[in-house]
């Protein structure tokens, strides 16, 4: 005959020994749960620790720096864009000048080749990079060139210079310089509403107008640089400045 309180107590030792071994598998899982949970929840704080401490040793360098750091970067915001493409130029060139290469115009150029041609021994190629301002490189390229330009280029180009003189006076005008005879024939400095010029006031030929080359600046004279070609003959004449006008028409 089976004993109901030995069975009671067999049963209750059974789910007992069940128990305990649930709450012994069970918080492994749900620590290893929790821990997956949080992972995320630690590197966003791990992250916003390493933020912080940057900017904490953003804010201990900003504050270590002299004054006049600071006072360069806000002036550098400050300036224009045009000064600080003249400090970037000024850094490219290494504190030298601006120094351009000259151009000479075609009309100059054909001088040279003149010069060289009628006097070589007198206009040689150091003389003459001296006088125009430029390299003996130059000059022997002008020389060494065979190109010349066509009848319509020709045509343009006199066309260009002519528009370009005249905008050039028309400018010096206004500063009260009087115009050639040439442009005043054209137009330039002509009076308008009735109002007389600035170049025909008492305040005309106040701005000195000066040549790009200069003869004086070598002991040169125009007439012993320049020679004029007589038609006829073919010989070089001397232009006769010094001569007085009534001797020179005979009087």
């Amino acid at each position: 005959m089976k004993c109901p309180a030995c069975s009671r107590a067999t049963l209750s030792l059974f789910f007992r020994s069940i128990f305990d071994l649930e709450s012994n598998i069970l918080p492994s899982t749900n620590s290893a749960r929790n821990a997956a949970s949080s992972r995320p929840f630690s590197t966003a704080r791990r992250r916003l620790q390493s933020y912080g401490a940057f900017n904490d040793n953003t804010r201990v360098w900003a504050t270590n720096q002299s004054p006049e750091v600071h006072g360069a970067a806000e002036t550098e915001k400050e300036r224009p864009a045009w000064q600080v493409e003249k400090e970037a130029v000024k850094r490219k060139l290494n504190g030298e000048a601006w120094n351009p290469r000259k151009k000479l115009s075609p009309d100059t150029m054909e001088g040279i080749r003149h010069l060289h041609k009628t006097q070589p021994t007198k206009f040689t190629t150091p003389v003459l990079a001296q006088y125009f301002q430029v390299s003996p490189e130059a000059i022997k390229r002008i020389l060494r060139s065979k190109w010349r330009p066509s009848d319509q280029e020709q045509e343009d180009k006199l066309r260009r210079w002519d528009k370009r003189g005249e905008q050039i006076w028309t400018n010096l005008v206004e500063l009260g310089v009087k115009p050639p005879k040439k442009w005043r024939e054209m137009g330039v400095g002509r009076s308008r509403n009735g109002e007389k010029p600035r170049w025909k006031s008492g305040s005309r030929n106040q701005v000195v107008v000066k040549d790009s080359f200069g003869g004086d600046d070598f002991g040169w004279a125009e007439e012993d640089l320049i020679p004029i070609v007589d038609g006829k003959s073919g010989t070089q004449s001397s232009r006769k400045a010094n001569v007085p006008f009534s001797d020179r028409i005979g009087i």
